[in-house]
């Protein structure tokens, strides 16, 4: 399974980065941003067999293709804004953080607009 890979790799991580902690912080610090991002990428296995079926279930059902792709954009941005603002906190740089945060909140509502406008019109013709 994958997730025994992914967590022994992140156990294995941080007993390393522990131990640079001490020494070097600065070395630390990109080891942290070096073990998060092989991370991601054992993930990224696991999220395209997840496209790949919510494609099959889009094309056998009448939903707006559109509709997939704007989730699936606002699902990767939740993830990354969460990866960027962990490491920011990891560093020590809460405002930066919280910057990244805001940035992904506003991202996330624009991108949202279509499928907002979407449901109002639906709302609208019951009504």
């Amino acid at each position: 399974m994958s997730i025994f890979k992914i967590v022994g790799f992140g156990i294995i991580s941080v007993a390393i980065i522990i131990i640079l902690k001490n020494q070097k912080p600065e070395i630390a610090l990109m080891c942290t941003l070096m073990a998060s991002v092989i991370m991601l990428v054992f993930i990224f296995d696991e999220i395209s067999d997840v496209i790949g079926l919510l494609n099959t279930l889009i094309e056998k059902s009448s939903i707006n293709k559109n509709f997939l792709i704007i989730i699936l954009k606002v699902v990767g941005i939740s993830y990354i804004v969460e990866f960027g603002k962990n490491i920011c906190l990891d560093a020590g740089e809460s405002s930066i953080a919280s910057k990244i945060e805001t940035a992904g909140k506003v991202i996330i509502v624009s991108l949202s607009i279509p499928i907002i406008t979407s449901l109002l019109e639906i709302v609208t013709s019951i009504v």
